[in-house]
C-alpha cells in the first residue's frame, strides 16, 4: 500500500477518535514533511535506515533542536500505529531513538511588565474588558489561547470559583479562578446578550466567535500599548505557572490545572523558584525551628 494512501487512514482514525482540528492538522503537516523526503515509496519498504536519514536531513535544516525533536516524535507516532495496524513488520520506532534537544530557559514576565500589560486595556471599552479577560484566563489561571477560544459560557462557574477548561485530546479539567479575573468576567458576561450554554466566552466586537486572526489582532495592540515586544499568549501561561510556584503553590496542583500529563513536564517551572526556596529555608528548617522552642 501506497505511503499516501495509509497516511490519509491514520489522519481519518485521529478524526474518529476525536482528536481536536489543531491535532489532526499537525499531525498532517509532520506526515506531509515526511512523504516529500521519502516519496511515495509503499509501506512495506519502510525500514529504520531511511527513517534516521529523515532525521539527519531535519538536523541539518535551519532549526531548533526541540523542533526537530518534535518532528521525530511525530513520525514515530506515525510508524507506531502502522506497526499496530500490520503495515510493516518492524518496530522502527523502539529503534528510533529521539534526538538531544537542548531547552531554552523559560522566559516570563516581569512585576513592571505585568503591570504594563494590565494597566494598557481600556476597560470601560468592550473590546478593552474581552481583551483584559483573555489576559487573565492565561496569565492568572494558566489556560492555553486554544482553551480560553474554546471555552463557553456552560463551564464558567463564577459563584463556585472555578471554569471547566476543554483542552488537549479533548480532556476537561477543573481550573481555579482568582478573585480578580472572576471580578472581569462578571463585568464582562454583564455585556453580553442572548447567552446559553454553548455561546463562547470570547467573542469579536460582532458578537461571533472570536479565532486565532482575532487573537493576533489583540495581541498586536497589546504589545504595542505595553511596550512588551516579545509578548505573546504562551508567555502569559510560563508566567503563571512560574509565579504560582514562587508563591508557594503545590507541583502536583500546578500538574492539574495546566493539563500536564507528566510531572517533567511540569518541573520546568522550577527553574525560577530556587531562590525562593534558599531564601525560606530558615522558616521551614527543622533544626532552626527545634532551637526557636524554649528548652
Amino acid at each position: 500500500m501506497k505511503l499516501s494512501t495509509v497516511i490519509a487512514e491514520y489522519l481519518l482514525d485521529h478524526e474518529i477518535q476525536g482528536h481536536s482540528p489543531a491535532t489532526i492538522s499537525f499531525y498532517r503537516e509532520n506526515m506531509r514533511r515526511f512523504s516529500d523526503f521519502t516519496g511515495d515509496i509503499d509501506i512495506s519498504t519502510m525500514t529504520l535506515s531511511k527513517a534516521r536519514e529523515y532525521v539527519l536531513m531535519l538536523r541539518e535544516r535551519d532549526i531548533t533542536s526541540i523542533t526537530v525533536q518534535t518532528y521525530v516524535k511525530a513520525v514515530r507516532a506515525f510508524l507506531s500505529w502502522c506497526y499496530r495496524e500490520e503495515y510493516i513488520t518492524e518496530n522502527i520506532p523502539l529503534k528510533l531513538k529521539l534526538p538531544k534537544a537542548t531547552r531554552k530557559a523559560i522566559d516570563v514576565l516581569t512585576d513592571g511588565e505585568v503591570i504594563r500589560l494590565l494597566d494598557c486595556m481600556d476597560t470601560r471599552k468592550f473590546t478593552g474588558l474581552r481583551d483584559m479577560v483573555v489576559v487573565l484566563l492565561m496569565l492568572d489561571s494558566g489556560m492555553r489561547l486554544s482553551e480560553v477560544l474554546r471555552l463557553e459560557h456552560g463551564k464558567i462557574h463564577l459563584e463556585a470559583g472555578y471554569l471547566i477548561a476543554h483542552g488537549k485530546g479533548n480532556k476537561e479539567r477543573y481550573i481555579p479562578l482568582g478573585l480578580h479575573t472572576k471580578k472581569y468576567l462578571i463585568k464582562y458576561i454583564a455585556q453580553l446578550t442572548n447567552i446559553s450554554n454553548g455561546t463562547p466566552l470570547v467573542v469579536k466586537d460582532t458578537l461571533t466567535r472570536a479565532n486565532q486572526s482575532t487573537i493576533k489582532q489583540i495581541f498586536r495592540r497589546l504589545k504595542r500599548r505595553s511596550n512588551i515586544p516579545r509578548l505573546r499568549p504562551h508567555l502569559l501561561r510560563h508566567t503563571f505557572a512560574t509565579r504560582y510556584l514562587s508563591h508557594g503553590g503545590d507541583v502536583y496542583a500546578l500538574q492539574a490545572i495546566l493539563g500536564h500529563t507528566t510531572l517533567e513536564m511540569t518541573k520546568r517551572y522550577d527553574h525560577l523558584t530556587t531562590l525562593r526556596t534558599v531564601d525560606m529555608f530558615s522558616k521551614f528548617s527543622p533544626i532552626d525551628n527545634l532551637k526557636k522552642k524554649p528548652m
